[in-house]
């Protein structure tokens, strides 16, 4: 399933009324009792699934809100609270109550799709469960993950283009701050202290439950779904100033998404094409497989150390052909687009802008 969080464009109709008349779907609305179901505010993020194809592709399907629905109409009692629950709807919250929250999803997921299907179904849009793609905003599938794991040259060709003389026998790790994620709506901004930031798509492994001491063979247990990353970084602050977890994390240099495509869809994390282009020019491609250290192999040996909580994001590290290593290098830049694509994830797609220099703020 793909897995999104969204914010509304606009609120959505509690009551299935307009301007204090009945609106489409109200009488069934008043029928089955979900027409007092609370309306969800503009701006709340949202827990959906994304409908990736078919006569419907780009529909979002508000998942508790669709099994609140599906549950008013079965005459639940308080479809509601059930709904919460069971089916939380926040990514951390859904992520916490795996695997019962996914089976509570397709669930919700299947509800919908039928009624879409049936020339009498219920109208769901004035619901709030249906939204046209362009009705919502997609955030980052996990925006606020407790801490950002990093992997550091676990592609043998990114290694050489960077200068390594001999592979270490060992994952090495980093640390990425929480706050500077972002969604695929929103802009990379590079802050006016940085002259040399650059791209990295990656894949990103979201972790279940609690994590700590697995084996490699048990390590993707504890995934609970992949998505599309981007480590931006500022090798100015990296490489020259040393400061390379301050490089890392810069407000906005962790693009997440499209959608965290849950980990039964992913049975082989280590046969995905990866590709990133800057501004319509092809800058990295490779494939997972060419990792030197697999997603299990990174997890396993994070967790001997470390506990990975619900949540967590594992970046696996970068094919070659990062900015840094070109000649001349080509650093992002006001106005450019970086799209990072990975087979079966979607493509994670941001603009980029420079911010304010000190002095212009404000002109």
């Amino acid at each position: 399933m793909h897995i999104v969080t969204f914010e509304r464009r606009e609120p959505a109709r509690s009551n299935a009324t307009r301007h204090g008349r009945p609106g489409p779907g109200s009488m069934e609305a008043a029928a089955l009792g979900f027409e007092t179901l609370d309306a969800t505010r503009r701006g709340a993020r949202r827990l959906g699934a994304l409908l990736p194809s078919g006569a419907h592709a780009g529909t979002v399907v508000d998942l508790n809100r669709a099994f609140a629905v599906k549950l008013a109409a079965e005459d639940a009692g308080a479809p509601e609270a059930e709904a919460d629950s069971l089916l939380p709807s926040d990514a951390l919250h859904f992520v916490q109550h795996l695997p019962g929250s996914l089976d509570a999803a397709r669930t919700a997921l299947d509800f919908a799709l039928h009624s879409l299907d049936r020339y009498d179904a219920l109208d769901l849009t004035s619901a709030g469960v249906i939204m046209p793609r362009k009705g919502v905003r997609l955030c980052a599938p996990v925006p606020h993950p407790g801490k950002i794991l990093g992997v550091a040259r676990n592609y043998g060709a990114h290694a050489s283009e960077r200068g390594e003389q001999s592979a270490a026998p060992q994952p090495v790790l980093f640390l990425k701050a929480p706050t500077a994620v972002i969604g695929p709506e929103d802009d990379i901004v590079i802050p006016a202290a940085c002259s040399q930031a650059d791209y990295e798509g990656e894949l990103a492994a979201v972790i279940s439950h609690r994590t700590h001491c697995v084996r490699v063979r048990d390590a993707l247990r504890s995934v609970a779904g992949y998505c599309v990353a981007n480590d931006v970084t500022a090798r100015d602050y990296q490489n020259a100033r040393g400061q390379h977890f301050l490089g890392k994390s810069c407000d906005t240099f962790a693009p997440l998404g499209p959608a965290l495509v849950t980990a039964d869809e992913i049975p082989d994390p280590q046969d995905l094409s990866i590709r990133t282009s800057l501004s319509g020019d092809v800058v990295q491609t490779g494939n997972t497989k060419e990792m030197r250290f697999s997603v299990a192999e990174i997890i396993a040996f994070a967790s001997q150390l470390m506990t990975l909580e619900p949540g967590d994001v594992v970046l696996t590290g970068t094919p070659a052909g990062v900015g840094a290593a070109r000649t001349p290098p080509r650093w992002l830049g006001d106005g450019d687009v970086v799209e990072v694509e990975i087979e079966r994830l979607g493509r994670l797609a941001n603009y980029v802008r420079e911010a304010a220099r000190r002095g212009e703020a404000g002109a």
